[in-house]
């Protein structure tokens, strides 16, 4: 009896290990997701659910809301499976690497988070979260937006009041020259990750160099470094010592110019004329929809997609980016696509008609892009001379 008792304890022992060993894995089922067709997405997604799932996801951007809502509707077994929570872009990282893995109740299965630079040193390099991009939508999303995924990119852009009339901004070191001092609002840099990842792009080679050749246009001589490294710090030192750091927020920047004294300008995220009130808005004036500005306009940052590695629904979130990256989940009713300032990877959904905006393809050769790469690698030394200017 003893010796029965002791094989059947063996066999259940191994029969354990190998269901262990053959349980799929977050990552290997990201990966099976990535060339499944939706249909088969949505069935693996209501095993999930009827498995006591429930996909949390945490956002910076409050229109996945809208699309998570939309999601459902158009899922409609996923109905109330979905739970949305936003998260304060200085808190993601901090939030997202003490609780996944932590075992927390309604910890993240996703989330769509801004900053490249952190998302790849804390969570994808740590092995935290997973980067998952659908085959069939490859040919059209570039490939820099599917690793990690981009969802969506937003944009800031120069904006003022234009009750003296026009500012004639034409060149961007004119907000280097002393008349624009305490005229420029912008959200300090070493509170806001993309503001900061902004500046030290104009420190790589290819923005210092159209740079100076915007120095050179504008003053007439060759730009001389100088001081500085670059044309890049040489901008970024006369642009903070004019910047006036009163509002805190883009919306409140939004607002503050609109309703302030004229010649007031911002540099703030475009998506924010929504907040400004209906007797304000005709207060503001875009300045590339004005003239074309030498050196840039503004700024364009992404928001990603990734998958946190405990998740117990990984179908569920790869149909869920699959959704974001369609037209139906970027331009459903009420979504991204619905407003200014939000523009798709995919580049067969186009901007609708009657905003006043252009697509991603104008904005792409006159704002300045992230480099997640030589952020990570320069990050040190442009911290340090941009958190000296601005302190």
């Amino acid at each position: 009896m003893k010796r029965a008792l002791s094989l059947l304890v063996v066999l259940m022992l191994v029969l354990s290990i190998s269901a262990a060993a053959m349980a799929e894995t977050v990552e290997e089922a990201l990966q099976a997701a990535a060339s499944m067709s939706n249909e088969e997405l949505y069935e693996k997604a209501k095993e999930e659910m009827a498995a006591g799932a429930q996909m949390n996801f945490y956002s910076t951007t409050s229109f996945a809301e809208k699309a998570a809502s939309n999601f459902m509707t158009d899922y409609p077994e996923l109905a109330n499976k979905v739970v949305y929570a936003e998260i304060d872009d200085g808190e993601t990282y901090t939030i997202l690497t003490s609780t996944i893995g932590s075992g927390v109740k309604d910890s993240a299965d996703m989330a769509l988070v801004q900053n490249g630079p952190d998302l790849k040193t804390y969570l994808l390099d740590e092995g935290l979260s997973y980067s998952y991009f659908p085959e069939a939508m490859k040919a059209d999303v570039d490939e820099d937006n599917q690793d990690p995924a981009v969802v969506t990119f937003i944009n800031s852009l120069f904006i003022y009041h234009n009750g003296s009339g026009s500012i004639n901004l034409t060149n961007v070191w004119q907000l280097t020259e002393p008349e624009w001092n305490g005229k420029v609002f912008f959200k300090d840099p070493t509170k806001e990750t993309v503001n900061l990842n902004f500046l030290m792009m104009l420190t790589s080679p290819e923005w210092s160099e159209r740079l100076a050749k915007a120095y050179e246009d504008y003053y007439g001589k060759a730009f001389e470094a100088g001081e500085f490294k670059n044309a890049g710090y040489a901008w970024i030192d006369g642009f903070l010592k004019n910047v006036n750091y009163t509002y805190t927020s883009a919306s409140k920047i939004a607002t503050g110019i609109a309703s302030g004294n004229p010649g007031n300008l911002g540099l703030f995220v475009f998506s924010k004329l929504r907040k400004v009130d209906e007797a304000d808005r005709g207060n503001l004036t875009v300045v590339q929809f004005e003239n074309e500005v030498e050196g840039f306009s503004g700024f364009m940052y992404p928001v990603y997609a990734t998958v946190a590695n405990d998740t117990d629904c990984p179908y569920t979130c790869a149909l869920f980016i699959n959704y974001l990256l369609s037209e139906a989940g970027f331009g459903g009713e009420k979504s991204w696509n619905s407003n200014q300032g939000y523009y798709s990877p995919n580049k067969t959904i186009l901007k609708p008609e009657g905003l006043e905006d252009e697509a991603y393809e104008y904005w792409s050769t006159r704002l300045v892009f992230e480099d997640l790469d030589y952020i990570d690698e320069n990050y040190a030394d442009a911290y340090e001379f941009i958190a000296v200017r601005v302190g």
